[in-house]
């Protein structure tokens, strides 16, 4: 992990269906991946800032954008600081989520006060959990987890809440994956990196 860079996972919660937010996201070089969720939140976001000035400057430009009305399209915006990067895929791009069609895909927010070796154990040794990172604020740790079944991930989730140190769990179903490692589906439905590739930088 690169410690000059702000690495950084970020939700952001929009007013109705607003393109001109994806369209931003997904054009945005300080953005690198962009997953459409459920739960609390409308979309979470890997992203990288050269300094807390860049990233205070790319809020507040998110949070101008309007609708048509007038109305803010965002919302609410939270930022949270990467500290650690535990676990995390390699060789995968956004061509092998399209071909996930049947896998449930999910991010679970983990709160772990003490003690977080249990889980970072577990989250290496299971071919269920993608990625592990270790975050500031209201969560420990995220983890993207996908499963072949409801069922598995279910008993999955239920492995995760036994262990000691777990004191809180959110989970945030993932409904689809708009941009992944700087990489997105043009208007023919083929793969384009719209910007200069830094898929280095990525964090999940």
């Amino acid at each position: 992990m690169n410690s000059n860079i702000l690495q950084a996972v970020v939700y952001i919660q929009n007013w109705g269906e607003s393109s001109d937010v994806v369209d931003i996201l997904k054009f945005n070089s300080n953005v690198i991946s962009v997953f459409h969720i459920m739960g609390g939140y409308s979309y979470l976001i890997d992203a990288n800032f050269d300094s807390k000035a860049e990233l205070e400057k790319w809020i507040e430009h998110m949070k101008s954008i309007k609708l048509s009305s007038g109305v803010p399209a965002v919302t609410a915006i939270k930022t949270q600081k990467i500290i650690e990067i535990n676990k995390n895929k390699s060789d995968f791009s956004l061509s092998d989520y399209m071909e996930m069609d049947n896998a449930y895909h999910f991010f679970i927010l983990v709160d772990v006060p003490h003690r977080d070796e249990q889980l970072i154990e577990m989250a290496q040794n299971s071919q269920r959990v993608s990625s592990l990172v270790h975050i500031q604020g209201d969560h420990s740790y995220v983890a993207e987890v996908i499963c072949d079944d409801y069922d598995e991930y279910r008993k999955f989730l239920r492995n995760i809440k036994q262990l000691e140190s777990i004191n809180r769990v959110e989970t945030q179903e993932v409904i689809s994956v708009i941009k992944y490692r700087n990489q997105i589906l043009d208007e023919s439905g083929k793969l384009s990196t719209p910007r200069e590739d830094n898929r280095e930088m990525y964090t999940l």
